[in-house]
């Protein structure tokens, strides 16, 4: 079980499981990803919000994860316009439907 585990942890070579912070950190700490993936999931149940703070900012300005940690953001910040021109669409439907019924009853 713990061999399956330490795998899962471990991702593919090469290849960050989310930010690559832990396999960042691990690299300069000389330990195997696993140990510092497996710490942070730790630190994560009982620290959450400090723990994702502190992941987020090492990913924001540890060289190794910068780029990817800011196009991670990036998408979001797109993603987010999306879905509030969706909502805005929305509204803009339901009022002018709301409007349009007042409007031809009255």
């Amino acid at each position: 079980m713990f061999e399956s585990i330490k795998q899962n942890l471990n991702g593919r070579p090469g290849q960050p499981i989310v930010l690559g912070v832990g396999q960042a950190l691990a690299k300069r700490l000389n330990q195997e990803a696993w140990v510092t993936r497996g710490a942070f999931i730790v630190l994560g149940v009982f620290f959450t919000f400090a723990t994702l703070a502190a992941y987020i900012l090492l990913g924001l300005f540890m060289p190794e994860t910068e780029e990817r940690t800011k196009g991670v953001f990036r998408g979001l910040v797109i993603q987010a316009r999306e879905w509030i021109d969706q909502l805005a669409g929305f509204g803009k439907d339901i009022f002018n439907g709301t409007t349009q019924r007042n409007g031809s009853s009255g």
